[in-house]
């Protein structure tokens, strides 16, 4: 299930991560900016953004990458990125974002379309507000919005679940020290 978007910042990642865990994106915001001592956010790589939901009790358990992406040196911190993903199961595809979609896959999706992120879950969409609604609506291409969404490049998708007695959304977990 996805939750409506809500809280201050409006980029694609932290409103991901507000669709899924529930949290404001100023939350999720903040908590990228601790994990990885940035000043602010302004784009976020797939890392980072599981980094976070893990913070909110959330774990990948799937993912599909783009065959040339995983190429880029830049593309994410290689140090986060096995540690979170390493035992994650993967599929390498080139798809676009309606291929994807449109036969409704089960789960908790991260969709990063583009340079954007979509979240999907039972059905619905969510994004930032910048392709989709902040308020998560039914796929369908029938919806002009959608429809065009639909033909933009999946780079990567990562299926979250819960962990049993996972994180609070209202509180995460504290700092190790």
């Amino acid at each position: 299930m996805l939750h409506r978007i809500t809280g201050r910042a409006t980029k694609c990642g932290p409103s991901a991560i507000s669709a899924i865990a529930g949290v404001p994106t100023h939350e999720a915001a903040g908590i990228i900016r601790r994990l990885f001592d940035r000043p602010s956010v302004n784009g976020v790589f797939m890392d980072e953004l599981a980094a976070a939901l893990e913070e909110f009790g959330w774990t990948p358990d799937y993912a599909i990458h783009h065959p040339n992406y995983r190429n880029r040196s830049y593309a994410r911190r290689a140090d986060v990125w096995e540690r979170i993903f390493a035992d994650v199961p993967f599929d390498e595809r080139a798809i676009t974002l309606g291929t994807f979609l449109d036969p409704a896959p089960s789960g908790t999706w991260a969709v990063l379309a583009g340079n954007h992120f979509v979240a999907y879950a039972d059905g619905f969409v969510a994004d930032s507000g910048a392709w989709l609604s902040r308020k998560p609506a039914p796929w369908t291409r029938a919806n002009p919005g959608h429809g065009r969404a639909a033909l933009r490049r999946v780079r990567e998708a990562v299926r979250f679940v819960r962990v049993a007695g996972g994180g609070n959304p209202r509180n995460p977990r504290p700092e190790e020290g």
